[in-house]
C-alpha cells in the first residue's frame, strides 16, 4: 500500500482539505496499524465517543471506548489514558457524560435524518461556547485532552 500526501498532490497556493482515514475493523476483525510514530497508530476495534463535563458545565475531555464497553456514567471514577502522553493514566470523575457518536449512514443508506445546516451551525456554536476559556483562548490555549479508557 502507498499513501500520497496532500502537499505532494496539490499546489501550495490552492486550498486543500487534509483528511485521515483510520481502518479499525474489517469484517468484524479488529485491525491495528503499527508505527514508531505514536500519533499515527490506531487503536483496534469499533469505538464510540463520550464528552465528559466538569461541575461548571465545561467539557474537560473526550473519551473513546470500545463499542461493546459499558457507557461511562456521571459520578463514576474513570481511569483514562490521554493520547500523546504514553503510559500515563489519569483519574477523572465527570459530572455529566454526553454520547457524541451518531450513525447517519449504514450500508450506504441514510438511517437517521440529517440535521439542517442551521442546526449544525447552532450545535457547533453551542459546543464552542461551552468550552472552558482556558481551551478557547487564542494565545497559549490549554490542550483539550482526548483519550481511550
Amino acid at each position: 500500500m502507498i499513501g500520497v500526501g496532500t502537499n505532494l498532490v496539490t499546489c501550495p497556493l490552492q486550498p486543500s482539505l487534509g483528511c485521515v482515514y483510520k481502518l479499525v475493523e474489517v469484517n468484524g476483525s479488529p485491525c491495528l496499524k503499527l508505527t514508531e510514530d505514536e500519533e499515527k497508530m490506531t487503536i483496534p476495534g469499533v469505538k464510540t465517543i463520550y464528552r465528559l463535563y466538569d461541575t461548571a458545565g465545561h467539557p474537560f475531555m473526550d473519551l473513546m471506548a470500545l463499542e461493546e464497553e459499558p457507557s461511562p456514567t456521571a459520578g463514576q471514577e474513570l481511569m483514562v489514558h490521554v493520547l500523546g502522553q504514553l503510559g500515563e493514566t489519569k483519574k477523572v470523575i465527570p459530572t455529566t457524560v454526553e454520547p457524541l457518536h451518531r450513525t447517519y449512514f449504514r450500508d450506504g443508506q441514510v438511517c437517521e435524518p440529517l440535521p439542517s445546516l442551521p442546526e449544525v451551525r447552532n450545535h457547533a456554536q453551542m459546543s464552542l461556547n461551552q468550552l472552558n476559556p482556558a481551551h478557547r483562548q487564542l494565545h497559549q490555549p490549554q490542550p483539550y485532552p482526548v483519550g481511550p479508557t
